[in-house]
């Protein structure tokens, strides 16, 4: 077997003994050297990075555009232009950049830009806004308003301006201020970026654009330098990096690395890494700290052929390196173990010198720990793929084919679980299976790896490059008329984009699927695709050593969706994760400014919860206050403690001035209290304990719980609530209705399944989930079946409780065009993505305990908060469309279920008349006769279960129409429905659905009718009972349950808007409206 390596970068495996390493990486790799024929140049297409500029905004990369913006015009069209400082960047001066002035002299040596710029005076001003002619007037109007006498502006703009606006407003602008005013809109950037080449800018200061390789022989990279000098004169300002210190680590290790791709004295290179890690050391995070000390290592490695420094450095690094529990941060010491592998091969150190198998030893054991974690899928593949690397690197030291025959087979089946793993690295994976072919020979097993490579591959990018077809449709739509159709696009997109090639994409899908899913009222979903947002955004960071600014929007509305699902843990975690942002980002003054905000909005949001709250959920509640205040939530806090009843710790310690009566103090908490986000605040108090609790949803009017009886099971009732609702999502627009208000699902643990189940009570509209207590919601091996459950589990209620006309047309549709799988697919991720975010797989009150130092148990006098009516703008209800067909509903909460009935007890009843009986002097009995016992059983079990032994309500709306039009004149129809909300007084735009039963009475007299009717009349009352049989009938006395209102009507007198007329309309008897 031939002796050779493999390294982190994907080398080449063949190189003879003694080779150098600086010699093999510059034949390798000579992008990574300082080459005039050769340079390192990047990939981007003009439709790539349109689509980027266009979406600056909603990825809060505004302050990137602007350093983007001045290193372009100082490539393009002056060299000399200095930074502005500020909370905007514009400073006092009111432009983003300026010229400051140099000699003729040295303004004549440069060769690009325009010379002029060393005499002149010119400013720029950068924007990203939609409104770019709005905004071109307000910088021009700002900067010529300074009075700094600049000779010339230059507006940079991300949108596209017509040619004909531009030069009519600059025109306009130029003879308004006599000042020469340039506008360069789009157009401009991909000219300067896609035409001349200049994509090293985009791909740097935009993250866009892919990293490629020699490519075309070429002058000695010029990019380089310049960003170098940009990068040290950025430096050399210690204001410049004031409050972002974390982005001064990132630019004094850029500047390492650029310098060392420009050979450079090594003198200078190693005080440029010496600098990275001194200021790592300083103020970076533990990646930031490890890549520093990691790429100088690698560097005295690959440049100067320094083994010693590999071996004397190594136990150190490897030290920080095995305290990380992510496998991306042992990727870095299986790096460093690669290259003794390479020293030991290449005969410059022996095994037992660098100590080859004690070092690989403790690493091995390090990563057998991460890939035995199943619950983070994507972590353990990493650590997978890098204990294969050790056996390939075993196998080649001991010269055994055999063993690297059994490594390429591992290596297939870590292509098979990759494909349903978007966060993990493919690529890394790829370029090492291709570069191991050099030791491979034709080794059946590698070419059969080599063809399932391919076919991974083919298939992850199609995959993604029809994501972005279908994410650039949704973009376009309008998110409050096209909400069902944005769901459809971008949950295909979604799955589509689940690819770390493509994170940035899947970014942008799934915020904007959070918000379609939020503004439907399906939270569960909406959570869902959100967790996978953040776990995106914190991935990035991860990588690239600095948590994105997107993290904020994201965390805003994680924050604002939890708080609708009365989810106080996720609420919390979200604020603190803010607190963080806004402490450690490096966020303009503006953009802190909004966040405090945000903060405050969610403060009193929070209150507003609180105020409202029951008492038993108050109780569960006592020593949250303290965590309230750790957050910096004074006015949450202010509403919890006075809900408990403590008005006289919030006077000592400040919370409600002395000066404040207890009466306006009572007004102010009654005015938040009263707000109209309160009636969105009105699911279960979810707070994450141990013991029974009960998740909700509502689709399409019906409510959906769901019971866990242990906490480890709140990530599995999530991920049951998100799939119904991802499954419902669209069907709202279809012609189906259910026939329930309530339906309940249990989820039970069991030993001994091996799958899970799902067993359903259509007579108990409730189901059952048996869940194997050794399966893992992440596990990779079983995620199709998972994925498969979570479909099963809501077609279960599809079936149960709503009427279709045509189920097996419905699910075809939802299957096909509607991607309900790719949507239910990435709710199973949820879990994941939590524990990527939040380092746990649910959060509670228990994480905030440290914080706890006193509790304030619920007392019971305390004082009363009312609420108040507030003056409400009558809004014109946009959860309402025109009528389809459908109900026309835009939001599932947007409906109201009303029904007593239910569908298969009734079904199973064959519900054949009525009977009536007079006992005495007691109130009169109203039977009804059904022909099966168990399901007429079951209907008033469920009803007694449900309104009690007498229905104080009314919930049980019974009607008796007499006097039915061309019919016998003792003919009736008696009617079952839910009672009339009309005919409450209740005033409401949302649709109701109502389900009825109503049957004819054929007597050939009243008799019995009216010595019912009569006993009514006397009691105001009566009993309601099942029985069975129509000629004597056996009575279930033990199951009657009072009724005081019955509706006694002519059919002459049934308004149209009279539920009633339902029961007339089916017979035919009225009109339909």
């Amino acid at each position: 077997m031939t002796k050779d390596i493999v390294s982190e970068d994907g080398d080449d495996q063949r190189a003879p003994a003694r080779v150098s390493p600086s010699e093999f990486m510059r034949e390798l790799r000579p992008e990574y050297y300082s080459d005039t024929v050769e340079r390192l140049t990047h990939v981007l297409s003009a439709d790539r990075l349109e689509y980027h500029l266009d979406s600056l905004t909603s990825r809060n990369q505004t302050h990137d555009f602007e350093i983007f913006c001045r290193k372009l015009c100082e490539r393009t069209i002056c060299p000399n232009l200095r930074p502005q400082t500020g909370p905007d960047g514009g400073g006092d001066s009111k432009a983003d950049t300026e010229t400051y002035p140099v000699s003729d002299e040295v303004s004549g040596l440069t060769y690009i830009g325009d010379a002029n710029s060393g005499r002149e005076r010119w400013a720029f001003a950068f924007s990203a806004k939609k409104e770019w002619s709005v905004k071109v007037r307000a910088d021009v109007k700002g900067i010529a308003e300074t009075g700094r006498g600049y000779d010339k502006i230059i507006f940079v703009t991300s949108r596209f301006a017509k040619a004909k606006d531009r030069a009519r407003i600059e025109d306009e602008l130029s003879k308004q201020y006599s000042i020469r005013v340039t506008i360069l809109d789009r157009s401009w950037i991909v000219t300067e970026i896609i035409e001349k080449e200049r994509t090293d800018l985009a791909f740097n200061y935009l993250k866009v654009g892919d990293d490629v390789g020699a490519r075309r022989l070429g002058s000695k990279d010029y990019s380089r330098s310049q960003q170098l000098a940009d990068i040290e004169r950025a430096i050399e300002d210690p204001a410049a990096f004031q409050g972002m210190e974390r982005q001064l680590v990132t630019e004094a290790l850029v500047a390492a690395k650029l310098s060392r791709g420009l050979e450079r004295p090594r003198t200078e290179i190693d005080g440029r890494f010496a600098r990275a890690i001194r200021l790592a050391e300083a103020h970076g995070s533990y990646r930031q700290k490890l890549e520093a000390r990691y790429e100088q290592i690698w560097t005295a490695f690959w440049w100067y052929n320094d083994f010693n420094l590999l071996n004397a450095s190594y136990d150190d690094f490897e030290a920080r390196a095995l305290e990380s529990t992510h496998a991306k941060n042992l990727e870095f010491l299986g790096n460093l173990n690669q290259l003794l592998v390479n020293s030991i091969v290449h005969d410059h150190l022996t095994r037992e010198e660098c100590r080859y198998d004690e070092r690989t030893a403790r690493l091995k054991r390090a990563l057998d720990v991460q890939a035995r974690d199943e619950s983070r899928p994507n972590n353990s593949l990493e650590a997978e793929t890098d204990l294969q690397r050790i056996a390939v690197n075993r196998a080649i030291l001991a010269q055994d084919e055999t063993a690297l025959s059994s490594v390429f087979s591992g290596y297939s089946a870590i292509l098979d679980k990759a494909k349903g793993l978007g966060e993990f690295d493919a690529d890394g994976v790829i370029r090492f299976i291709e570069v191991i072919g050099g030791v491979a020979g034709n080794d059946p097993a590698y070419n059969e790896l080599v063809e399932k490579l391919a076919d991974f591959v083919g298939t992850r990018k199609s995959e993604a490059e029809g994501a972005l077809v279908l994410l650039k449709r949704a973009q376009k739509l309008d998110l409050s008329a096209d909400k069902f159709d944005m769901i459809r696009w971008l949950g295909k997109a979604a799955i589509g984009l689940t690819k770390r090639e493509y994170t940035a994409e899947l970014i942008d899908a799934t915020q904007l699927l959070t918000l379609a899913y939020r503004s439907t009222g399906l939270h569960w979903a909406a959570r869902a695709s959100c967790c996978l947002a953040a776990a995106s955004i914190i991935v990035e960071g991860e990588k690239d050593g600095d948590l994105p600014a997107s993290i904020v929007p994201t965390m805003k509305i994680w924050a604002w969706n939890a708080l609708e699902l009365c989810h106080l843990p996720d609420v919390l975690f979200a604020i603190q994760l803010l607190n963080g942002c806004l402490a450690g980002l490096p966020l303009t003054e503006e953009s802190k400014a909004k966040v405090r905000e945000d903060l405050i909005e969610l403060d009193m949001a929070l209150g507003c919860l609180f105020l409202n709250l029951q008492e038993n959920d108050l109780r569960r509640l006592e020593e949250t206050p303290d965590i309230l205040a750790s957050l910096s939530l004074f006015m949450s806090r202010t509403a919890l403690l006075y809900s408990l009843g403590y008005p006289e710790a919030l006077r000592e310690d400040g919370s409600l001035p002395k000066e404040e009566t207890d009466e306006a103090v009572n007004r102010l908490l009654s005015t938040l209290k009263s707000q109209p986000l309160a009636e969105s605040l009105r699911g279960p108090l979810l707070l994450n304990q141990e013991g029974r609790q009960v998740l909700v949803t509502t689709i399409m009017g019906m409510k959906v719980e769901v019971e866990v009886l242990e906490s480890r099971h709140i990530p599995l009732a999530e991920c049951v609530l998100g799939s119904i609702e991802a499954f419902f999502a669209t069907v709202i627009e279809k012609r189906v209705a259910p026939h329930t208000e309530l339906f309940r699902i249990s989820i039970i643990a069991s030993e001994q399944a091996q799958d899970p189940a799902i067993e359903t009570s259509e007579l108990d509209m409730k189901s059952t989930v048996t869940w194997p207590a050794s399966l893992q919601l992440v596990s990779i091996d079983r995620q199709g079946d998972i994925n498969q459950f979570y479909c099963e589990v809501a077609a279960h209620i599809l079936g149960a409780a709503c009427s279709v006309k045509d189920g097996t047309a419905l699910l075809e549709e939802l299957f096909a065009g509607a991607a309900v799988q790719q949507r239910i697919a990435m709710i199973s991720s949820a879990p994941n993505s939590y524990s990527r975010t939040a380092s746990q797989n649910f959060s509670s009150l228990a994480d905030w305990k440290e914080a706890v130092s006193r509790s304030y148990p619920l007392r019971e006098q305390r004082a009363e908060v009312p609420r108040i009516e507030l003056a409400h703008l009558d809004d014109e209800n946009p959860d309402f469309g025109e009528d389809d067909g459908s109900l026309g509903v835009k939001n599932h909460k947007g409906i109201s279920i009303r029904s007593v009935i239910d569908v298969h007890a009734w079904d199973r009843a064959r519900w054949q008349g009525c009977g009536y009986i007079q006992i005495g002097h007691s109130l009169p009995y109203m039977a009804f006769l059904f022909e099966d016992k168990e399901g007429a059983l079951k209907i008033f079990e469920r009803w007694r279960e449900r309104f009690g032994v007498e229905d104080a309500g009314e919930e049980i709306g019974v009607s008796i129409i007499r006097h039915l039009p061309d019919t016998n004149p003792h003919h009736y129809c008696v009617q079952i429905a839910s009672a009339d909300p009309l005919s409450r007084g209740a005033v409401t735009k949302a649709p109701v659905m109502v389900a009825t039963r109503s049957m004819t009475m054929e007597p050939n007299d009243s008799r019995n009718l009216d010595m019912f009717l009569a006993g009514y009349q006397r009691h105001g009352a009566f009993y309601l009972l099942p029985a069975i049989g129509r000629v004597n009938p056996d009575l279930f006395y033990d199951l009657a349950i009072v009724k005081r209102d019955l509706t006694v009507k002519s059919a002459a007198d049934v308004l149209d808007h009279e539920i009633e007329a339902l029961a007339l309309r089916m017979r035919g008897l009225k009109t339909p409206v």
